[in-house]
């Protein structure tokens, strides 16, 4: 009886071990989507959750023999000769003075009057197609009663300056006296983007047609409600679309289903699915690795040693496509027999000969950190406007983050050329 009693207590114990292991598989499972490689410190509070960065030993500061750049000092407009004739302490006459001291320093102007200007402006018959023709300005807007330059000035307040509404309006009245709504603002950032709209589907077209792309997505919200910012991006275009899904036919919808070019990108299926050439982002995995080597050491280590010389062979293109697949095709067989690098074996195995297209084609980055940077003003935007209030904002805020980001890729001027665009 005793050994009987014993044997069922082991059978419980037993199972319930069982149980508990499977609880802990799922929970680990769980604390996955919270603290990993991709997790920001910000976001947990916690700097072990994210992969630390490694000392480089070098000191701190400029290095020995760096060349400091001082800016350089503008030619003065005016010139003002200072005089003192008596001595301010005990008034006695001071005379020739000992020495000349040179100061050359910059202000800005005072706050100038807003200019106020009528317009008359004749309507004409013409006689021979019988339309009525408008004479135009470059100074006078096609509608509203806000110039094209205070137009211009606030959509980059709020595009690049990150200023909220209230802030611009604020703005705006200490230095010009300007008596502005919040909802004025907002009005004028839809009117500037229906202006700025043939451009948007000018850089559609492009992305389109482009030889090789970029691409990232980064969540945001319409009303509280889940959506996603897509990027796109060609070597002189920037696109932005807002969508509700994460799926492959946003990259049918912007690259087309026959799309030729190389695409850069992370591990999401979506590309995959429509995109024939991809290049994965070596970013992502080797900060995933690094993630592994710091929590686990020993064969987690060796992995993320051995991803980073295989990287740099790449990246300097001293080795053979098809022995980089091989050296991929056996990390990948190794981290498979250990428990706490299968998740990266998968990523491994589903990228394979998706890591080195660039060896294939030539002008191809390894990293997808161009288009990483072009989302990272976004993000931060993401941090004071949490979610937008309308599809009309959102349609709004593509265009004119999409058609200033291009300009700045191009070079180009932001404000000269929205003033260009809203006067022509």
């Amino acid at each position: 009886m005793p050994m009987a009693k014993e044997c069922e207590r082991c059978a419980i114990l037993e199972k319930r071990i069982e149980e508990q292991t499977k609880r802990i598989e799922e929970l680990e499972k769980r604390l996955l989507a919270y603290e990993n490689a991709h997790t920001p410190p910000s976001r947990k509070g916690w700097r072990n959750h994210y992969p630390k960065r490694e000392k480089s030993g070098n000191k701190v500061g400029a290095p020995l023999g760096h060349v400091g750049a001082t800016r350089p000092q503008p030619k003065p407009t005016e010139t003002k000769a200072l005089e003192l004739s008596f001595c301010p302490d005990c008034k006695q006459e001071l005379g020739v003075p000992l020495r000349m001291e040179r100061r050359v320093i910059e202000e800005i102007p005072n706050p100038q009057p807003l200019r106020v200007i009528e317009f008359l402006v004749p309507h004409y018959r013409c006689k021979k197609c019988k339309k009525e023709v408008i004479a135009s300005h470059p100074e006078l807007p096609k509608e509203g009663r806000l110039g094209n330059n205070l137009q211009a000035q606030i959509v980059l307040a709020k595009q690049e300056d990150r200023l909220t509404s209230r802030k611009i309006a604020q703005q705006l009245n200490r230095e010009y006296n300007l008596d502005l709504s919040s909802a004025t603002i907002l009005d004028v950032q839809e009117r500037v983007a229906e202006q700025l709209e043939p451009d948007y589907k000018k850089i559609k077209i492009g992305i389109k047609k482009s030889k090789t792309a970029n691409a990232d997505e980064t969540g945001s919200k319409l009303n509280g409600l889940k959506h996603w910012l897509w990027l796109f991006m060609s070597q002189t275009s920037v696109l932005f679309v807002f969508h509700k899904r994460r799926e492959s036919k946003v990259v049918k919808e912007i690259l087309g289903k026959e799309y030729q070019g190389v695409l850069t990108c992370d591990g999401l299926k979506a590309y995959k699915r429509v995109i024939k050439i991809i290049q994965r982002c070596w970013a992502h995995l080797l900060r995933d690795a690094k993630f592994l080597a710091q929590k686990y050491e020993g064969q987690a280590r060796v992995l993320y040693n051995s991803l980073c010389e295989l990287f740099e062979k790449v990246k300097t293109k001293s080795i053979e496509f098809e022995t980089a697949v091989a050296q991929m095709r056996m990390f990948f067989g190794i981290a498979k027999s250990h428990k706490e690098l299968r998740k990266i074996a998968v990523l491994l195995e589903n990228g394979l000969e998706d890591w080195f297209t660039c060896l294939r084609h030539e002008g191809i980055e390894l990293t997808n950190n161009r288009a990483e940077r072009q989302l990272r003003e976004f993000v931060v935007q993401r941090k004071i406007y949490p979610t937008f209030r309308s599809e009309k904002g959102m349609e709004t805020a593509q265009i004119l983050m999409s058609v200033l980001a291009t300009w700045k890729l191009q070079g180009k001027n932001p404000l000269q050329m929205l003033k260009l665009r809203l006067s022509s």
